[in-house]
């Protein structure tokens, strides 16, 4: 049996494998056990926003995969992170049936993006970085306003997975994986704004 694998191979490997090598052996994800229950209305409004951006992601990367312009490596991490978005919109959508409301589907939203934004590697890239980074910091500002204890854990879970990706995406455009030691906080109509430019 093989020993530790180099950095190297840690790093060609990406970062889920990365973390994965650190955490203490049996570690294992911890999956939201249920959704919250009743949300009260400014909760509920979290959730139905959050799970645009995470419909938004969806869209984003199935159609990235059937651009077929992204190597294997950069295919591997969008795989890996178009099937955390569909958990994180499976938790939204449960929680949000739970509350008594009914969740957005991939047929109630029209998406659009910049033009050519399919047609390279590096548009796709640096498209990722940026959605990322707008959910990354919806998710962020979600954090420090909902009150339902079971959703705000859920979320904090959500974000932590949101900065993996956006560390990621920053690495395979170019950019430093992190930089700020605060990430910057999208309040919710500041979150609506920037979803709105996908939106049409």
């Amino acid at each position: 049996m093989r020993g530790r694998l180099t950095r190297a191979e840690l790093l060609a490997s990406g970062a889920s494998t990365i973390v994965l090598a650190l955490l203490p052996a049996g570690a294992q994800a911890a999956t939201p056990s249920a959704p919250p229950g009743v949300l009260p209305a400014a909760d509920l409004a979290y959730a139905r926003l959050l799970i645009c951006f995470e419909l938004l992601a969806i869209d984003f990367y199935e159609n990235a995969l059937r651009a077929r312009h992204l190597d294997g490596p950069a295919t591997a991490q969008v795989r890996a992170a178009l099937a955390n978005e569909r958990a994180h919109y499976a938790y939204l959508a449960d929680a949000i049936t739970t509350a008594g409301g009914t969740p957005l589907t991939a047929t109630d939203v029209n998406f659009s993006y910049p033009a050519a934004t399919f047609y390279t590697a590096r548009s796709l890239k640096r498209l990722a970085l940026e959605l990322e980074t707008l959910t990354l910091g919806a998710y962020v500002g979600a954090g420090g306003a909902v009150v339902t204890p079971a959703l705000a854990s859920a979320l904090a879970q959500i974000t932590a997975n949101e900065a993996q990706h956006q560390s990621v995406f920053a690495r395979l455009d170019g950019q430093p994986p992190f930089d700020a030691p605060f990430p910057p906080i999208l309040t919710i109509e500041e979150a609506s704004n920037a979803l709105s430019r996908y939106t049409s």
